[in-house]
């Protein structure tokens, strides 16, 4: 199993993954982070990125989801994933940084697209306004920044399931799961272990909370996300006019 925990910035994405692998014990996490690249290399990155810090990271990133010295057999948790790169990117390109053009960003579209192969569940964890922004030494601690970017993760996610053949983001024959947490720490783990079983597979489809036998576990789900499922419609209007989606499918 390869599971990612991805998300804007101060959304408890460590903290999580040091209580999963505390849950599940089967699983590994990587000692080096894209973090590591950042403070080795001082790079400016976040609100304050370039194209030279988005290359390394997505680099970085795409070389340790495809690692091949890894079997079919470990269990590994990643704190990101390419995703979170080109979520980042299209922020920069949002904002009209100089090198993120179209052309740049569809480059990395293409490249993490791939990368989505080689992992089998993205848990993804929202911003909560009444969480306060923790200053690590590393984070970006611009409020307006950690917000849209979380917005743009927003959009990523609805697109994957409003439009999930549109195959712009997602390989449409062989995409991860998606699941959207709540910003409860407790609940996280909690929704986690619907998806993962004891000993760290993946529940089969008897099991899953989409079958019907389970329909009660989906109704709590659902309740659970409902507030962020809200903004559903706007966010989708967002990434249609701050993305050009139009432009950038393959």
């Amino acid at each position: 199993m390869r599971i990612a925990i991805s998300g804007t910035s101060n959304t408890g994405k460590t903290t999580l993954i040091k209580s999963f692998l505390e849950k599940w014990s089967t699983y590994e996490t990587p000692k080096k982070t894209y973090r590591d690249i950042i403070v080795k290399e001082k790079l400016e990155h976040s609100s304050k990125s370039s194209t030279k810090t988005q290359d390394k990271i997505i680099e970085f990133m795409l070389d340790q989801v495809k690692d091949k010295t890894k079997t079919v057999d470990d269990n590994i948790i990643y704190d990101r994933c390419p995703l979170d790169a080109l979520a980042y990117s299209m922020w920069c390109n949002s904002k009209g940084y100089d090198g993120f053009d179209n052309d740049y960003i569809q480059n990395q579209i293409n490249e993490v697209k791939e990368s989505m192969r080689f992992l089998d569940i993205i848990f993804l964890c929202r911003f909560d306004e009444n969480i306060p922004v923790v200053d690590d030494g590393t984070r970006d601690t611009d409020i307006d920044h950690i917000k849209e970017v979380d917005n743009i993760f927003e959009a990523l996610y609805q697109q994957y399931y409003t439009n999930v053949h549109a195959d712009v983001f997602f390989p449409k024959d062989d995409s991860p799961a998606i699941i959207k947490l709540p910003s409860n720490h407790q609940s996280r783990t909690s929704i986690i272990s619907e998806y993962v079983t004891d000993d760290g597979g993946m529940y089969g489809d008897e099991h899953s909370i989409l079958h019907p036998d389970n329909i009660n576990e989906l109704e709590t789900l659902v309740e659970a996300q409902k507030v962020a499922l809200d903004q559903e419609q706007s966010l989708e209007d967002a990434l249609k006019k701050d993305f050009d989606i139009g432009d950038l499918r393959m």
